[in-house]
């Protein structure tokens, strides 16, 4: 090999390199949205499933932790309601004791109120 052929060979190479660094015309992103919409379709669509199902499953949680709250709060609610009506039940009773008490004394042994009119006083004289 002579001269003259290793520089045709080597301009070759050169012209092949240049080939293989040649620019795209458009952008990464133009060539896989132009992929996605060309020969894709199916991969796109369930991209786009993915993404709706994803913003299903973040507004869900939202609502299911909204409503557990809410229901703790209610039955806190339920608790001081409960706890308010067992006092209520229980002050009850033992307002109406003593007039239980009262009418048994009244009819089994005769006993009344003291009044100023039947009121006797009794002094007791200390050496």
């Amino acid at each position: 090999m002579n001269s003259h052929q290793l520089n045709d060979a080597f301009r070759d190479n050169i012209y092949i390199d240049k080939d293989i660094q040649k620019k795209p015309s458009k952008s990464l992103f133009g060539l896989i949205i132009g992929d996605l919409f060309g020969h894709q379709k199916i991969s796109l669509l369930l991209l786009v499933m993915i993404i709706i199902s994803a913003g299903a499953v973040l507004i869900t949680t939202q609502q299911v932790r909204k409503q557990l709250f809410e229901r703790e709060q209610l039955l806190l609610e339920q608790d001081v309601l409960e706890s308010e009506w067992r006092n209520l039940i229980i002050e009850e009773n033992v307002l109406a004791e003593p007039k239980r008490i009262e009418e048994k004394a009244k009819i089994q042994l005769g006993m009344s109120y003291v009044t100023p009119q039947n009121e006797t006083v009794i002094v007791i004289k200390s050496k």
